[in-house]
């Protein structure tokens, strides 16, 4: 009797003591699951080693020690002779001063901590000159791509802004003229044409931009006038779009290309001319003539003089 009742307390005993080593069991478990949380954001805030550092303290340090070569590299771009800054720029260096202090004046472009006016232009100009991707600039002027590519649409961004002043209004080839290259043109205004410039597209797109030599382009149409200045520039037309069809969609636009003609002059005194402009672009039968008959007569006098 003694034993059973024995038995009996340590089967209570048992029962009374399972709820607090399950409640055990789940403080332990939730304090494995807070560590491991603890870890884990102890591990995404503690620095990496191995990890490329961009910035940090001595980063405005290294910045200060590259100067004297940021200078060097600059200095003989535009600073040596016409000749480097022509061949690397397109420009001599009076075009590449008063550009930049066009930006500064106009646009407000300014010095920044470490990236002057000069070299913002300067790595601007290299990647139009030469197509030149920013890795490559980048390495040439001792810059990151990034900051190239920083420095290449803020330029951009003013260059368009400037458009009033690097577009000229034409004059016409008057009656008195004597430079033999343009007293054929009498009332000519200037010359177009259209350039092919190489772009990356989407991979759908590049079917529409691929052009007659097989290139990735768009078709860009530019005006100048016999100064060789620019009177107008349509760009964003696929390279398999033909010059034809790219100079319809200019002189058809409201604020497009426009090429004034002469009056037939039935206005009276008191009336104002009408301006008319050309807006269909097809060949002729009298323009046709025209044309050969310039083009013998100049080669006539070449072969006399």
């Amino acid at each position: 009797m003694a034993e059973q009742n024995q038995i009996m307390r340590v089967d209570r005993e048992g029962e009374e003591s399972t709820p607090v080593l399950i409640l055990l069991e789940q403080v332990l478990k939730n304090l494995r699951i807070n560590l491991l949380l603890v870890s884990m954001l102890l591990t995404m805030i503690r620095p990496n080693p191995n990890k490329r550092k961009r910035g940090g303290r001595d980063a405005p340090e290294k910045l200060i020690e590259s100067i004297p070569y940021h200078v060097k590299q600059l200095d003989r771009l535009v600073r040596v002779n016409d000749k480097s800054c022509i061949d690397n720029l397109r420009m001599d260096r009076n075009t590449f001063g008063r550009l930049c202090r066009l930006l500064r004046d106009r646009v407000g472009l300014i010095d920044q901590k470490f990236v002057t006016v000069e070299e913002q232009v300067a790595m601007f100009l290299c990647i139009l000159s030469h197509h030149k991707k920013t890795r490559i600039v980048g390495h040439n002027f001792m810059r990151s791509s990034q900051t190239v590519s920083k420095y290449m649409h803020i330029v951009l961004r003013g260059i368009l802004t400037l458009n009033e002043v690097f577009l000229v209004k034409p004059e016409p080839v008057d009656d008195a003229c004597t430079d033999p290259r343009w007293s054929w043109f009498k009332g000519c205004l200037g010359a177009l044409d259209g350039t092919y410039i190489n772009v990356r597209v989407p991979i759908a797109d590049t079917p529409r931009y691929r052009n007659r030599k097989g290139q990735v382009t768009t078709n860009t149409l530019a005006v100048c006038d016999r100064r060789l200045r620019f009177v107008y520039v349509l760009p964003g037309w696929e390279g398999s779009a033909g010059d034809s069809r790219i100079l319809r969609d200019a002189i058809s636009r409201p604020l497009g290309l426009k090429v004034p003609k002469a009056d037939d002059g039935g206005t009276s005194d008191n009336e104002e001319p009408v301006v008319h402009t050309i807006n269909v672009v097809s060949p002729t039968a009298l323009w046709t003539k025209k044309r050969d008959d310039l083009a013998a007569a100049m080669w006539g006098q070449r072969m006399n003089g």
